[in-house]
């Protein structure tokens, strides 16, 4: 399993990480159980005379599933020092989904450090406790398609096989957004994250195309959205 370069100071933490880790959560709470699937894909036949004989193949994928919640209000037992708000860690999860790209997953007491893809991930807030979010996640190692070059030197008739393994790269592209008559930050924001609170990301993004006053765009302005 791969390691990751989060330095982990405490004994048991459970990390998602995604775009070459400029963006991290730490799961504020820890699951009360974690469930590891760990299947196979042999295939068996029967022949005449021998019976059921059992062709082992490469295991499948890993899959994680566990629940916890994101609490609105700090507690003892938290596995981080300060929260945040859990409606801006689920729209972060909801993004990475949605975004084709595998996220980092680090469990330090099971020993996991492997790139998964989100497979599931579902959320509801319940009464008793406003602003706190159940959730349920699901993930599934991520294994990525490796090339092999194959070198022949024709004179002295001798193939050669090197592979390569390259890190995952699950690095995001910034998008960007040309402005039209109009816009405001708000608007963009809310069309690109949901939200439209979310436009100081896209200004201090812009800075230097839209100057002092986020409240002054124009038309053609090109703006990246991170």
């Amino acid at each position: 399993m791969r390691r990751g370069s989060i330095r982990m100071s405490i004994k048991y933490q459970m990390w998602l990480t995604y775009n070459a880790e400029k963006e991290k959560i730490q799961l504020p709470v820890l699951p009360e159980s974690f469930k590891t699937k760990n299947g196979s894909k042999n295939d068996s036949v029967n022949i005449a005379g021998l019976g059921e004989i059992v062709i082992i193949q490469s295991r499948p994928a890993l899959q994680f599933s566990f629940s916890s919640f994101f609490p609105a209000t700090k507690f003892p037992g938290l596995q981080v020092s300060s929260i945040k708000k859990p409606l801006s860690l689920i729209q972060k999860i909801n993004s990475w989904k949605a975004g084709k790209k595998p996220v980092h997953f680090i469990a330090t007491a099971c020993g996991v450090d492997l790139y998964c893809t989100i497979e599931d991930f579902s959320y509801s807030e319940e009464g008793g406790d406003p602003g706190t979010y159940q959730y349920s996640i699901t993930l599934k190692e991520y294994r990525e398609i490796k090339v092999r070059q194959v070198k022949v030197d024709i004179p002295k008739a001798v193939a050669t096989v090197k592979k390569e393994e390259p890190r995952i790269d699950n690095t995001v592209q910034p998008q960007t957004y040309t402005v039209v008559s109009g816009d405001c930050l708000w608007n963009i924001a809310k069309k690109f994250y949901g939200n439209g609170s979310q436009y100081t990301k896209i200004y201090d993004a812009n800075r230097g195309v839209i100057g002092g006053n986020p409240n002054l765009i124009y038309p053609g302005q090109v703006l990246t959205i991170p």
